[in-house]
């Protein structure tokens, strides 16, 4: 297999991932927003709860993963390469980090967001930074 066939395929992994990185918090593992839950304030007003903010950073990361698998099919340059391995590096570490310290899920361990969207989420940044990171040390 050539190493273009190589990095075309990981573009299209890339996308693959990207994609599942906006379904999971609205389709695939639904998070509380999703389910009719909101968070009532003193006033009255309903507002998301974390997890429905973090969906919605999600959602962006989740977009911005799918163009870089995108510019790596398209472009295969070692300098693209290395590009897109920094970025999905980043990208898989802040996909990782949203739900856990930057804006978080629910607090209760009972709610599908802790239970299911939370571990989908952490295992496809995983997935990512480790991409990013074989991006960033092939040299070929």
């Amino acid at each position: 297999m050539t190493s273009d066939k190589v990095f075309s395929g990981i573009g299209a992994l890339l996308i693959i991932l990207g994609i599942l990185v906006i379904l999971t918090p609205w389709v695939l593992f639904p998070v509380c927003e999703v389910e009719g839950m909101y968070l009532t304030t003193s006033a009255g007003v309903q507002m998301p709860m974390k997890c429905g903010w973090t969906a919605r950073a999600e959602t962006g990361m989740g977009a911005l993963i799918i163009v870089a698998g995108g510019l790596l099919m398209a472009r295969r340059s070692p300098e693209t390469r290395q590009a897109v391995g920094v970025f999905s590096a980043a990208a898989g570490i802040l996909v990782v980090l949203f739900p856990t310290y930057l804006i978080g899920m629910c607090r209760l361990a009972d709610h599908p967001c802790r239970q299911l969207t939370l571990p989908a989420l952490e295992v496809l940044g995983i997935i990512i930074l480790i991409i990013g990171a074989f991006l960033i040390w092939k040299r070929e």
